[in-house]
């Protein structure tokens, strides 16, 4: 697009000095007053053609300008739009690493937990074990200190009756007697 404005322009010019020479020729041609004065016409006609031409040159000049200016922002704009994907992949990337290892670390934890529980399932029946064999031991228990109690009563029994004598070493005391 540039270069076509750039072609019109070359063109423009170009024609403007071919009017402006054949102006110029006519009048040094040394043409009749009449046809001195259309060719005087035709380059003041020129002349403006050329002035129109050059203020059309600036204008387009200042055009391409701006848009050289706006082409040079949309390739900022473009460089610092990149710059941000780029960071923003590597956040994105840096954020898939940590999911994965967070999974990593999740089953682990799992891993783990289940292990525990079986650890937990285990001890609770060696508790339970344990409890029974404790019951049972105090079961016992109290069966020995019944028969200690009984034991206790029959050895204090026995320290209240009167002591055998020697000549009746097999006779049992009944308490008759």
């Amino acid at each position: 697009m540039e270069e076509e404005r750039k072609t019109k322009m070359v063109r423009m010019k170009s024609a403007v000095r071919v009017f402006v020479l054949l102006a110029c020729a006519l009048v040094l041609m040394g043409c009749k007053n009449k046809e001195k004065e259309q060719a005087l016409a035709r380059a003041a006609a020129a002349e403006t053609a050329l002035t129109k031409a050059k203020a059309d040159l600036t204008k387009a000049e200042g055009q391409v300008a701006s848009l050289k200016e706006e082409l040079e922002a949309a390739k900022g704009a473009r460089d610092e739009l990149a710059q941000q994907v780029k960071q923003l992949t590597s956040e994105r990337d840096n954020a898939i690493a940590q999911t994965q290892g967070g999974r990593e670390v999740v089953k682990k934890l799992g891993t783990q937990l289940s292990e525990q529980t079986d650890k937990v399932t285990v001890l609770q029946k060696q508790i339970d074990g344990l409890q029974k064999t404790i019951q049972d031991q105090l079961a016992i228990i109290k069966q020995q200190q019944a028969t200690i109690e009984q034991l206790q009563k029959i050895i204090e029994d026995l320290k209240r009756a009167p002591a055998p004598t020697i000549t009746e070493p097999n006779a049992v005391t009944t308490g008759q007697g």
